[in-house]
């Protein structure tokens, strides 16, 4: 439950056994690495023999894709989407390089002959197209063109205009000798000399007549003749197209699997050539530079020593300033809680791993947050259900059972709240009722000092982990003087209120003001002594007391559980109330009234789990967070297998 350590070091390996190295830090993500730069040494001159297999492979994979099969996606979840392989198999099944590009220069075929297929297809619909506006004109196409003459056929740009005035007024302006041939309304054919058809004069006539040429097709019979050739052409085309789809669908059934097993076999490869190129190298030597985790560094050495008997990791010392990358590490029950950490982004290196502290408060907050007992049992059973029955990432595996977590928690505080989708608390079961503590319609004030009450927990939690923090890193003392008198103030102001409430009388009133007034001198003179001269311990002494103002303004924003739960009550009691009132419409209203409520709970479930979620979050990020992480780090990104296609288990 902590910050995994990390320890920079430098792999050196001979180069026939470089890949293997990497293979071993790869398979277990144990390692990352950056640029290695040492005297004596040259840059790392490596070539990846199978860069363009693998950009030809994947563009197979995209193209047969396209005639997969498609699965239910109840299948896809039950089943999984990945390949569950053992390390031998997926090297037998995607690693033959040869094999591999055999496959891909057979999809390759398929795919260039179904777009010249496709291309033709293309082409014979445009002829057809172009052949069926010159229907109107029942000549032989090959006399379109003669020694002297050119016909061109015209359209109007007007809907329902007549042409031919506006063509004649036009080409009167002219000196251009032609034959006008009326073949409707909006459509003419013009005979000019082949010398005007091929000049500019005419694209001023057309203009000006509002007309367009319309493209000449080819052939040399009367249209109709054309038309049908065209549509025997046409229909040959689409039966090869038809043909090559059913062999692509044929080919992505056979080979499709064996080529996504080789992208990433591939890519994996070409993940590790990278590294690899970061090296500095001899003749003989590559030598790498990097972090590894501690926690993986004992079955590291072990596989090294088999898999690349060569290598050599030894230890660097860490340069000043120089802060390693940082990675998280939890118990079973606190892993999934890990999403929340994530999101904020990774501590310090130096910092606590705030996951196992805010576990429990984010829990809590988002049950408050939603407050409905169907909808925690909604969240519950979602979860259930992809926990048991699908097979899905880690990653999602993993935010299940968060949400499973944060549904449960939403079942017991909507127990405690009266929540059931929005029904009337007076409506339940006598049993049910009498969970019930809060009434957050009714009486909402208790549940607001129940938020601020947890909200004054959380924050000293945060200042006592602040304390244990700064002991980590050797400034115990600097730790008690900046959080200790705050947390005094704290424990001294609960203490007031309550006396004040009657249920503590071990001091007076007054005493305890007095108190507080001594602690506010405590943390008058702590704050002062970090400023420099007898300004800057003023300034840093009152500001200092005014770091109170924030510590009150914290607390205040724990108020939004209280309006969150509010939120949820009401929209789900509207839902209720709109489905009451239309369930009243005779032989229908019932159905009305089941859809509003179906449609409107979802819609609440979804847009209040979401809102829960945020704000759950962002009380970590903003008010307890900054109590105790003094900076965010840089993740660790290990040189690791990406899963896309093909998840390995145990040989």
């Amino acid at each position: 439950m902590a910050v995994v350590p990390m320890q920079k070091v430098r792999l050196f390996v001979h180069h026939d056994e470089v890949d293997a190295a990497l293979a071993v830090l790869q398979r277990h993500g144990a390692a990352s690495f950056f640029e290695t730069r040492i005297d004596g040494m040259n840059p790392a001159t490596v070539v990846f023999a199978q860069h363009d297999l693998l950009a030809r492979v994947q563009h197979a994979v995209w193209f047969l894709e396209l005639y997969e099969v498609k699965r239910p996606l109840l299948t896809q979840l039950r089943k999984g989407v990945r390949f569950s392989l053992s390390e031998t198999e997926a090297q037998h099944q995607g690693g033959d390089p040869d094999v591999v590009e055999a496959i891909v220069s057979d999809v390759e075929a398929v795919q260039v002959e179904f777009a010249d297929a496709s291309e033709v297809v293309r082409q014979l619909q445009e002829q057809h197209e172009a052949l069926v506006a010159w229907k109107v004109l029942p000549v032989r196409l090959a006399a379109l063109q003669t020694n002297a003459t050119t016909t061109l056929l015209l359209e109007s740009k007007i809907d329902n205009a007549p042409l031919v005035p506006r063509l004649q007024a036009a080409l009167a302006e002219t000196d251009i000798a032609y034959e006008l041939l009326p073949v409707g309304d909006c459509t003419a054919a013009l005979v000019v000399e082949r010398a005007v058809a091929t000049g500019h004069e005419l694209d001023a006539v057309f203009v000006a007549a509002q007309a367009v040429v319309a493209p000449a097709p080819t052939g040399a019979e009367t249209p109709e003749i054309e038309i049908t050739k065209v549509e025997e052409a046409l229909a040959a085309a689409r039966g090869e197209v038809a043909r090559l789809h059913d062999m692509a669908e044929h080919v992505a059934h056979t080979h499709l699997r064996q080529l996504k097993i080789a992208s990433e076999v591939l890519g994996w490869k070409q993940e590790r050539h990278t590294v690899h190129e970061r090296a500095a190298a001899t003749n003989s030597v590559a030598a790498l530079d990097g972090w590894l985790r501690l926690d993986r560094k004992e079955v590291v050495d072990t596989e090294l020593g088999v898999a690349a008997p060569t290598a050599v990791m030894s230890e660097l010392e860490i340069a000043d300033g120089e802060e390693p990358p940082v990675e998280i590490k939890n118990s079973v029950w606190f892993e999934p809680f890990e999403a929340v950490t994530r999101l904020y982004g990774m501590p310090g290196y130096t910092d606590l791993d705030p996951t196992p502290f805010l576990a429990a408060f984010f829990f809590l907050f988002f049950g408050l947050c939603l407050t409905d007992v169907g909808y925690g049992l909604a969240l519950v059973v979602a979860s259930v259900f992809i926990l048991l029955f699908t097979k899905v990432t880690k990653s999602t595996r993993s935010f299940a059972k968060l949400l499973l977590f944060i549904g449960m928690a939403t079942v017991f505080v909507g127990a405690l709240f009266g929540g059931y989708l929005g029904i009337d608390p007076s409506l339940l079961p006598t049993p049910l009722q009498k969970l019930q503590l809060f009434d957050p319609i009714g009486n909402p004030l208790p549940v607001f000092y129940l938020a601020l009450a947890l909200g004054v927990v959380q924050v000293m939690t945060g200042m006592l982990l602040k304390i244990y923090s700064e002991s980590r890193n050797g400034r115990l003392v600097d730790g008690l003087l900046d959080q200790g008198p705050w947390l005094a103030l704290f424990g001294i102001g609960i203490l007031y209120l309550f006396t004040t409430l009657g249920y503590v009388t071990m001091l007076p009133l007054d005493v305890i003001s007095k108190l507080a007034i001594a602690d506010a001198v405590i943390i008058f003179l702590a704050s002062g002594r970090n400023g420099v001269g007898v300004v800057g311990k003023l300034v840093s002494a009152f500001a200092g007391l005014y770091a109170g103002v924030g510590h009150f303004s914290d607390i205040l924003s724990y108020s939004r559980l209280l309006a969150l739960g509010l939120a949820t009550s009401a929209l789900a009691f509207a839902v209720n109330l709109i489905a009451g009132m239309v369930s009243g419409v005779p032989y229908v209203g019932f159905v009305f009234a089941a859809v509003i409520l179906i449609i409107g709970h979802l819609f609440t479930l979804a847009i209040n789990t979401l809102g829960a979620f945020v704000h759950s979050a962002r009380l970590q990020f903003v008010e307890f967070f900054g109590k105790f992480i003094s900076g965010t780090g840089s993740e660790f990104s290990p040189l690791v297998r990406s899963e896309k296609y093909v998840s390995i288990k145990d040989d």
